[in-house]
């Protein structure tokens, strides 16, 4: 089963917008005194989706894994993976069987970018240049974000087998 975790729908990007900025030293749309509570490595404690119908699930198991990274300049990336993934039969990943990719595709989700921040809103923004799913490339994902202490909550909605409902990652800031 291959999981397409949304984390928050996908917007493109308006003409012009978010391509270069980061590589000419401004942070689009950044307001800079969050960065000191934001900006650092995270370590994911907790993912979970909730469908319209109330129904909790655990996309990647109840012990899944992750990094998230927030770098000063506007730079950020994410990755997330189901520690239980079944191994490839072969050190050669070009002969997978379509069954082991399957399962290593849908037990791993990653992408890099820049972001941004609406303080007023409460909401992040991954703009993505680079991403495992490929039709993430290009595309914004909105986030909710709240700050508890060490940890940083982001919301968002998701789509997991044509069923609508919301994901919640808890994140915990490594020293």
């Amino acid at each position: 089963m291959v999981l397409y975790i949304s984390g928050c729908a996908g917007i493109s990007h308006e003409p012009g917008e978010g391509k270069g900025d980061t590589a000419k030293g401004k942070v689009h749309g950044m307001n800079k005194g969050i960065l000191p509570e934001l900006v650092g490595t995270w370590k994911l404690i907790s993912f979970h989706s909730q469908d319209s119908r109330g129904q909790t699930a655990y996309p990647f198991g109840k012990d899944a894994q992750g990094r998230l990274i927030y770098e000063p300049d506007g730079r950020m990336a994410v990755q997330i993976m189901n520690p239980n993934r079944p191994g490839f039969t072969s050190d050669d990943p070009l002969v997978a069987s379509e069954t082991e990719v399957r399962a290593a595709f849908g037990g791993y989700a990653a992408y890099y970018g820049t972001y941004s921040v609406n303080t007023d809103k409460g909401t992040i923004v991954h703009h993505i240049k680079a991403a495992l799913l490929p039709n993430w490339v290009g595309t914004d994902q909105q986030r909710h974000f709240e700050f508890d202490g060490k940890y940083l909550t982001l919301k968002g909605p998701l789509r997991l087998g044509g069923v609508q409902g919301g994901v919640s990652l808890v994140w915990e800031r490594l020293p």
